[in-house]
């Protein structure tokens, strides 16, 4: 996946290549005003789906209830 997060504070574009397994915050510092940046990946419903095809053949994914 691609990522670019863009520094508020000095304009630079920070330009990210890595795989990301699943939803949430990615943190970076920033090279030129070394500020902490942070990216949110949300889960979209292609997310949701292609997890679900990639690991379909691992997991047993039948059952959607959640353990208490």
């Amino acid at each position: 996946m691609r990522i670019t997060i863009t520094c508020e504070d000095c304009g630079r574009r920070h330009r990210l290549e890595r795989s990301v397994e699943q939803p949430g915050p990615i943190w970076i510092v920033c090279h030129d005003c070394e500020l902490p940046l942070r990216a949110v990946l949300d889960e979209t419903a292609e997310t949701a789906h292609h997890f679900r095809e990639v690991w379909s053949e691992v997991l047993d994914m039948s059952s959607t209830s959640a353990a208490s």
